[in-house]
Parts: structure tokens; sequence; C-alpha cells
């Protein structure tokens, strides 16, 4: 599903009258012009986070947004900081890319409930999320943690009554005021009812009749991460055909990240992490580079199926050749992403891998 929006993101600029142009205007003036309409903007805390419920996390701990404003009728700003040091973030140089993914994630949980009136005990169900990365150099973890901003253009689609039923966004993410990713997705949201009907039957991991084999995973190296808690494939398998690699998906519920609290199926946080697993490991052993040079310069996915627990997850991954992105002044690869149970793609994703070191 291809979502976006009419509206562009970006952050407010403060405009002068058509009849005060700089060239014209009084410099005293123009000045009083400024500081007033400067003043009207909504600000921002960064002195607490919100409440955990608003983001649907359940350790403090894990909820990094920390305020919201609304800046127009369908636009919105969200505050958050990262940590320097996170069990998921590990001690990279750069703050982590599912991090990042999950600022996106609760700052659209957070407008929903605070200013699009959706109930606290909806469900939300991500259709689809595209991010992009413009620049490394803003994503670089400096002496203190960074403040950002996510910029939030909302299309809500509501039923008769009114209900919001789901929306579509753009956005853009600023790390201490430099723009450092672009984006946009579309999610669902359902009723407590609703989603008792539609996941009603399913086994959650206490079930008696909840069985798995156990899988080992890789070494922490081999996908570029550091902790073994947070590889989540096995061992990449070269296939015949030239550039496409498989693995199994290592589910491990008790992982306090991605596992924050029970789910019934398996979250679309982990199936992204663990295709950036699989596209760095693919592209590592496919071309001969470091993985701890690799990273994310962009991620696309479609979730058009829930991923269940109870069933072998196999993931499929296909490596490109080198490409030039003038932006990022670097060289990526593409690689497409499938997850898999049962002959069924649940999951489709497209990734570009940079050496950004």
């Amino acid at each position: 599903m291809s979502i976006s929006t009419a509206a562009s993101l970006s952050t407010p600029a403060v405009t002068l009258p058509a009849t005060a142009t700089v060239a014209e205007a009084d410099p005293q003036q123009t000045s009083s012009l400024i500081s007033e309409e400067t003043a009207a903007l909504p600000t921002l805390s960064y002195d607490a986070t919100v409440p955990r419920a608003l983001v649907h996390r359940s350790s403090i701990a894990e909820v990094f947004v920390t305020d919201s404003v609304q800046t127009g009728e369908d636009s919105f700003k969200v505050a958050a900081q990262l940590p320097r040091g996170h069990l998921i973030g590990e001690t990279s140089p750069l703050y982590d890319f599912t991090l990042l993914v999950e600022v996106v994630r609760q700052a659209g949980v957070l407008v929903a409930h605070r200013h699009l009136n959706v109930a606290l005990a909806s469900a939300f169900i991500f259709r689809d999320l595209n991010l992009r990365t413009t620049g490394f150099a803003p994503l670089r973890i400096g002496l203190r943690p960074a403040d950002l901003v996510v910029t939030m253009d909302a299309k809500p689609k509501r039923n008769r009554a009114g209900r919001v039923q789901g929306f579509t966004f753009t956005g853009a993410i600023h790390v201490d005021g430099e723009l450092a990713l672009e984006g946009e997705g579309g999610l669902l949201i359902l009723s407590t009812s609703a989603y008792r009907v539609l996941r009603g039957k399913r086994q959650v991991p206490d079930h008696p009749g909840f069985l798995l084999p156990r899988f080992t995973a890789a070494e922490p190296a081999t996908v570029g991460r550091r902790d073994a808690r947070n590889v989540f494939i096995t061992d990449p398998v070269a296939e015949a055909e030239h550039g496409l690699f498989s693995a199994q998906l290592v589910v491990d519920t008790t992982h306090p990240h991605v596992f924050d609290h029970p789910l019934d199926h398996v979250p679309g946080h982990l199936q992204m992490e663990a295709a950036r697993q699989l596209a760095i490991a693919s592209v590592a052993r496919l071309h001969g580079l470091d993985p701890y040079t690799l990273t994310i310069a962009s991620i696309t996915t479609n979730f058009s199926d829930y991923a269940e627990l109870d069933q072998i997850t196999r993931m499929r991954a296909t490596a490109e050749g080198f490409r030039w992105d003038e932006d990022l002044r670097t060289c990526t690869v593409p690689v497409t992403v499938e997850a898999v149970q049962e002959g069924r793609t649940t999951t489709a994703l497209r990734l570009e891998v940079a050496q950004w070191s």
C-alpha cells in the first residue's frame, strides 16, 4: 500500500505581511512582527516523557516522546529525546534506526490519543511505514542526548459518527534542529471489541499448545550487532541464486524493548529489525564489507498480514549491486526482504544499506 498526503511537512516559517517586505519595512517594526509571530508559535517541552499509556508502553524507560502540539488543522509537532545508550541502540556512533522507528510509532500513537480523540483502549495496526535518511551527520551521538522534533501532517479517516478509524501521514524528523529523516505511513485503528473478534483465537506464548523450535541466533558481528540479545535471525544462508540469502526469525518474547508488553503476534518493529539484520549481513557477505560500517539509509514496508507467534517465520533477502547516493554522498545497496509463514508473505520490505564509515 502506497501512502501519501497532499500536505508537505516542514517546520512552520515566520512570514511577514505582504505589505511589509524586508526591503521596505522599518527595522524596528519588522523585528516586532517577527517577535510577535514567533511568540505565537507553540513550544515543545523536553522536561519529562508523556504518560506511558499514551504511547502503549509498559516500561517508563521505553517512552521517548516528551510533548506534542497542534500546529494546524491536521498538522502536529511531537518532541522526543533519545538516550545516548540503550539496549537496542547498543554503543553505535549513530542513533539507532530501530529507535528512530519507535519514535515515529510513538509520535503517531500520541497524536491519535491526544489530538484526534482516539480512545486509549484502541488497537493500532500499522499498514506501512516508509523512512528515508537525509543525512548521517545529524544522527551522530554527541556529548548530550539529542532533542528530536517529529513534524507530522495527518489525514484522518472517520466513520459516520466521526470516530477516527485510521489515518495516513507524512512527516520528518529533525535532530537538534537539523533534518535527519523524512517519511510517510498509514495505520488502522480498531476498538477493543473489534480487535478481539479479529484476534480472539490466536495462541500466545504461554498457551499450552504453543510450541516452536528454539532457533540459534547468528553471531552479533554477522549482523552488525554487539549484544547477542539483539540478534533476531539465524545465521544467513546463501541460496543458489546470486544475491539471495535466507534466515529464520528468532523470536524472544522476553526482550524488554521489542516485547515491552505481551503481544499476540510478531510485531512489525521486530520484523523491521530482523529485515535490517538480514539486509546488512547479506550485503556484507555479497560485497565483502564490514557489517559494522553498514547502516540503513531507507526502509519501505508493507504489512499485508499478521505474522503469528505460533508459526515459523522465514526471512528471505535479495541484495543488489552498488548505487551512488548523491544526497548521502556514499554508496548504497538495495535489498528486498520478505517475511514468509507457511508459504504466505506477511510483510514485504525494501531497504537501502549504506556504508557510512
